[in-house]
This record gives C-alpha cells, sequence and structure tokens, in this order.
C-alpha cells in the first residue's frame, strides 16, 4: 500500500504534467492562430496585384556571402543570409529585394518578449509576392535574433519574415523549430530590434505608431 507521501508525490507529478500540457496547447493555439504570430492568412490581399510574380527568377550567384541590411525608422539591422543552408529562400528574398518589393513597408506584428515581423505590403497580414516556396528545414535551431520565414502551414513561405528579439524565451524558440525557414541571423543591429520589440501595439499586435521598413540592401562580399 502506498504512503500518504508517495500519494502525495504522485499527484505533484500529475499537476505538473498537466500544467505543462496546458501551457503547450496555449502556446501551440496562440502560435498558429489565423493571423496570429508567425503565421499568414492563405487568402492573399489583391491589394498587391502590382507587386505579385508567379515565380522567383534564379538571381543568387555562388560563391557570393549575402547580408542585407534592413533600413528601418529606428536604425539599420544587418542580416548574415544564410544562402549554402537555404538556397530557395535566399534566392527569393534576393529576387523580392532586387524589385523593390520591400519598400515602405511597415512592422505589422510586434510581440513583446517573441518576434518583429514584416514583409506584407499591405500591412494586414494577409499578403505576399503571388507565389509560395517550400519550407528549407536545417539543423539550425531558433533563439536570439534569429531570421525565420512566416507561413500559413508548411510549404507556403512567401515574402513575410519575422526576427527573434533578445528576450524571446527558450521554449518559444524551441516551439518554432523544424516549422519555419531559418534564413538568417542578425550580425549588427541587435538594439534596433530590441527597441521595435517594445513598442506599444494594439490587441492584434499591430503598433499603435507605425515602426517603417524604408528599404532593403544588400551587401555581397
Amino acid at each position: 500500500m502506498s504512503s500518504a507521501k508517495d500519494i502525495l508525490k504522485d499527484n505533484k507529478k500529475i499537476l505538473l504534467l498537466a500544467g505543462g500540457l496546458l501551457v503547450a496547447c496555449v502556446l501551440g493555439l496562440y502560435l498558429t492562430k489565423d493571423g496570429g504570430l508567425l503565421s499568414m492568412n492563405t487568402n492573399l490581399s489583391d491589394l498587391t496585384q502590382d507587386k505579385k510574380y508567379s515565380a522567383p527568377e534564379q538571381v543568387m550567384e555562388s560563391n557570393i556571402d549575402y547580408k542585407a541590411v534592413l533600413k528601418t525608422s529606428v536604425g539599420d539591422i544587418t542580416i548574415d543570409l544564410l544562402e549554402k543552408e537555404t538556397p530557395v529562400t535566399v534566392n527569393s528574398f534576393l529576387f523580392l529585394v532586387q524589385n523593390h518589393y520591400y519598400e515602405d513597408m511597415i512592422f505589422h506584428r510586434v510581440i513583446k518578449d517573441f518576434v518583429i515581423q514584416t514583409g506584407d505590403p499591405t500591412a494586414t497580414g494577409t499578403g505576399g509576392p503571388g507565389y509560395y516556396i517550400d519550407n528549407e528545414i536545417t539543423d539550425r535551431k531558433y533563439g536570439k535574433y534569429v531570421v525565420g520565414m512566416a507561413n500559413a502551414g508548411a510549404d507556403t513561405n512567401g515574402s513575410q519574415f519575422f526576427i527573434t528579439s533578445g528576450n524571446i524565451p527558450s521554449s518559444n524558440a524551441q516551439y518554432m523549430d523544424g516549422k519555419y525557414t531559418i534564413f538568417g541571423v542578425v550580425e549588427s543591429g541587435f538594439a534596433v530590434v530590441d527597441s521595435i520589440e517594445k513598442v506599444e501595439t494594439d490587441e492584434d499586435d499591430k503598433p499603435i505608431n507605425d515602426v517603417l521598413l524604408d528599404s532593403i540592401q544588400i551587401l555581397e562580399n
């Protein structure tokens, strides 16, 4: 017969397990809700008709190290693009930059201690370039200042992307592993990322005062 102490210990384990499952369920629902964090509505907006393409052209050249400088209203963020690890994603990103796609946009979704998201010309979370590219999942893991593609499910990557903040909890970072393509890491401008991540937002996680992405400059080495 189990002692009272053993029963109490088992009850504590059950409560801890139940609590952990509840947190995981809530986080999962929040991350995948329609129009929610890191997701896109699959009904792409017609407002981007002048910026739609059937597929990205091959613009990335071999043996070149690419970096992207995001020119924002808060300051510059320099990203080292992972062209060797995720060539399809980086090529699509370079193609859109060359076609002036990422100009005069806003960060339409900002979540404290988590991510800042941009890449939608409509600023609604529904915009895209008119095509999808597949996920490119590698052994690289999410953590602080990682750049990933937003999607509406596997293999629905378009133009929207996000940057994790310096305050992202390890549990949130681990949840994203294997679900969202990592195609870059922040090289400089960490304070800019965190400044954007701390702005006041409305109930839809949209900044009250617009944070602009004016343009993106590509550096080649």
